[in-house]
């Protein structure tokens, strides 16, 4: 099925520190859309109207992070809308501030539902930067939350992200995925924005290579996959791009200009976004291409 995926990143602030962490964005507007219901509402139809007709016959799929989305006290609304206008919903959280009443609230609206994991170990988390006051979120707390979003939406998608860092190279969490049974487990590898690398090519092949025997199905991405391959939106309005020389390309605000000059002015390689499904549709759970997919 053909679908076209927009990442709108509401929201700069986290509860974490990751230090891989990509969400640091140019800061020359004050005001972050999410805060207000008529900007949420206006670039919504924006993107819709505009991808819609882009893609005649794609699904368009809002994908919903941040920063941490669960902080925005528009976070409902944002997703009650989106399905309202026609999109399809995910979402991306760290889960340490999801509450069964979320769940309850909006299982109904989200067709994919991922949480970030990169170690289930609290020394790791730790020096990654995944805590929230000392503390780290509870493996029995995911898997509660997993099943309730299953039994309150049975066709949800559950989806796993993991960032491969210079911390949890070394790391297996075969058997806790497995267990969880995701529809999509996504490996990165952690894209440094600096000089600074934070998981080289071998440290991350040696993660893969400790995994090949899982049962779930493993989409990897390198530094280089991610680059271009995106269609992304910062928490002001803007179309951003991650660059070959580790920073952001923006553009103009959606809301200063027309959608369609806001994204054209950044670099977007359709055929890269493309290869993520082609990769999924040739390939069974085999590690030894890694396979690729959508965000």
């Amino acid at each position: 099925m053909n679908e076209i995926t927009i990442n709108w990143h509401i929201i700069h602030k986290c509860n974490y520190s990751c230090d891989y962490c990509f969400a640091k964005y140019e800061r020359e507007i004050k005001k972050e859309l999410h805060e207000s219901k008529n900007d949420i509402e206006i670039i919504l139809n924006k993107i819709y109207n505009y991808f819609s007709k882009e893609y005649v016959g794609y699904s368009i799929r809002l994908n919903i992070a941040g920063g941490e989305p669960l902080l925005s006290k528009n976070l409902g609304f944002i997703i009650q809308k989106s399905f309202e206008i026609g999109f399809k919903v995910s979402l991306i959280t760290n889960a340490a501030k999801l509450t069964r009443k979320f769940i309850e609230t909006n299982a109904k609206y989200i067709s994919m539902f991922a949480i970030s994991i990169d170690s289930l170990n609290e020394l790791e988390n730790s020096n990654i930067g995944r805590v929230s006051k000392k503390q780290v979120l509870k493996t029995s707390k995911i898997i509660q939350y997993v099943e309730d979003f299953r039994i309150l939406n049975p066709q949800v998608k559950i989806k796993i992200n993991s960032v491969v860092n210079r911390h949890n190279y070394k790391t297996y969490l075969g058997d806790f995925i497995d267990l969880i049974r995701p529809y999509k487990w996504k490996v990165f590898q952690a894209l440094s924005m600096s000089d600074k690398v934070y998981c080289s090519d071998a440290q991350f092949n040696i993660f893969l290579n400790e995994h090949k025997s899982i049962k779930s199905r493993i989409y990897s991405e390198s530094n280089d996959d991610m680059i271009g391959s995106y269609i992304m939106i910062d928490p002001y309005g803007r179309f951003y791009q991650n660059s070959e020389k580790h920073n952001y390309d923006y553009s103009l605000p959606i809301l200063k200009t027309t959608i369609e000059e806001a994204f054209t002015s950044i670099k977007f390689d359709k055929e890269k976004y493309d290869n993520r499904y082609n990769t999924y549709l040739l390939k069974s759970n085999n590690i030894k291409g890694h396979e690729n997919a959508n965000k």
